[in-house]
């Protein structure tokens, strides 16, 4: 018996393209990522013709004991455009034209690609909202261990008013939160199923479209067969979402990497997040938050890249959407190794205390403290009371002796230009100046007052759990999709066996 002839399933309308041609347009060294998302769609397709008797129950049971076993290694040899058509073109080499060219009947590279991108993204946006509560709990934890410690507060990188460890550090914490929050909100609207929507148009063969999307774990189908298979507005603000948790996480890294300084002193990284000098055998670099830092701009310039490939693309597919879906994955992996590394940063760095004291030594930073008290207990307006603290800090820096001494030396001749001479002693200045006390004294709510520092913690650790719960929930949701595609497969292929 002759062999059949290999059947290519591009078809006769082109002949081969270049290989320079084929190389250039090819996705195939980025497919990795979605492969086994792939193998997947076309399973549920398969299922859903299936169900629909759009094809037998024997020819849809041998194409998914070939799913089942199909590699999702991309074959790098492979003269094909894309996973998609390597995979196909597998299936028909193994299974013939007569039995694997009912594959993509209904479907179309369009829909089933943006399904795969859309499979990838939901499992990289929950590994990434892992890894901001992990860096989210290690925030706390230090909080926990070091937050009564106190800290100077800069604004314009300038010494403006103690705060505690805890309350600067809950800050951060606040800010995860939010990028958390806005991974939660964008979840949903990558959660929904392009299957069924074909090319562009829809298509006359009968797909369950809400099983399909069922098997493969969305909440729903993409509404409109158009915007499933051309929109990328999902990707974007995906990329925005890691583009804003990467600001916070360079902010943080860049704040860490001051105070590791020789002038601050406050942290120390420990040995294991710390390169040595190639040169200078005294140095110790804080390497992995200067990566972290750097890595914000990589993520930036992917949301950057994503942006201006879409901004000018008619509906509805075009290949300039393949160029997209590189930056996405480089986004989401540079977001999610900065999260972790950074966790690990902080978990395994010291913290000197005693530095962070020490500074407050000689310091002018709570000079609003002397300026409420003159309001609140002298009857001076706050404008008045500004004027004459300022001129007691002047004093202070152009004598070079303490606040506390310049108050007692110079708020007599300061106050009278009020029309009072006030007279306060040294030691009054030093208790109402006293970064202690300072914090003490704070009354709004949201503030740093030291007191507050066990019920923020413990506000933080439910909203910690509650991000926990809800990535689980939905981890859970995709293990179930994943067990029913499988059972409705062994289904299928136990009834075959059984009519036979």
């Amino acid at each position: 018996m002759r062999k059949s002839k290999r059947m290519d399933i591009r078809g006769p309308r082109l002949r081969k393209p270049s290989d320079e041609a084929l190389h250039f347009t090819s996705s195939m060294a980025a497919d990795g990522r979605i492969a086994r998302h792939v193998i997947v769609v076309n399973l549920a397709h398969m299922l859903a013709l299936a169900r629909a008797n759009e094809v037998d129950a024997a020819t849809a049971s041998k194409c998914t004991r070939f799913l089942l076993s199909a590699s999702s290694m991309v074959n790098p040899e492979a003269e094909a455009e894309d996973f998609h058509q390597q995979l196909e073109q597998d299936a028909v080499d193994k299974l013939g034209v007569e039995t694997a060219g009912f594959l993509n009947y209904g479907k179309s590279r369009n829909d089933q690609v943006a399904t795969a991108i859309r499979m990838e993204l939901r499992v990289l946006t929950l590994d990434l909202l892992t890894g901001i509560v992990v860096l989210q709990h290690a925030l706390l934890d230090l909080a926990k261990k070091e937050g009564a410690t106190l800290v100077p507060g800069y604004t314009h990188l300038q010494r403006a008013q103690p705060v505690t460890l805890a309350h600067h550090l809950l800050a951060y914490f606040d800010s995860f939160q939010r990028d958390a929050e806005r991974l939660n909100q964008l979840y949903p609207r990558v959660n929904l199923s392009p299957m069924g929507s074909a090319a562009l148009a829809g298509t006359s063969v009968r797909v369950d479209r809400p099983f399909v999307a069922e098997l493969l774990g969305f909440s729903a189908p993409v509404r409109n067969s158009i915007d499933a298979v051309s929109s990328r507005d999902f990707a974007a603000e995906a990329a925005s979402c890691a583009v804003l948790t990467m600001t916070d996480a360079s902010r943080l890294a860049e704040e860490l990497i001051l105070w590791s300084s020789k002038e601050f002193g406050f942290v120390e990284f420990a040995d294991a997040y710390s390169a040595s000098s190639s040169i200078m055998p005294q140095k110790k670099n804080p390497v992995t938050a200067e990566m972290v830092r750097a890595k914000s701009g990589s993520v930036l310039g992917s949301l950057v890249s994503i942006l201006t490939i879409l901004k000018a693309l008619p509906y509805t597919y075009n290949l300039d959407l393949q160029e997209l879906t590189p930056h996405l994955w480089h986004a989401f992996d540079d977001a999610i190794s900065s999260v972790n590394v950074l966790a690990g940063t902080i978990r395994s760095m010291t913290v000197n205390a005693e530095a962070m004291q020490t500074s407050f030594e000689g310091d002018t930073s709570t000079a609003v403290g002397l300026a409420n008290f003159l309001v609140a207990k002298e009857g001076f307006s706050f404008r008045q009371a500004h004027a004459i603290v300022g001129e007691l800090v002047r004093a202070s820096i152009e004598k070079g002796i303490s606040l506390p001494r310049a108050t007692a030396k110079y708020l007599p001749r300061a106050s009278s230009k009020f029309g009072r001479k006030l007279t306060i002693s040294e030691a009054k200045a030093e208790r109402i100046l006293d970064p202690k006390a300072f914090l003490a004294s704070i009354a709004t709510e949201g503030g740093s007052k030291p007191s507050s520092i066990p019920s923020g913690i413990a506000q933080r650790r439910k909203e910690l759990s509650s991000n926990l719960k809800m990535i689980s929930t939905r981890r859970a949701s995709l293990n179930a999709s994943q067990r029913k595609l499988s059972r409705t497969a062994k289904g299928l292929s136990r009834e075959v066996k059984t009519k036979i």
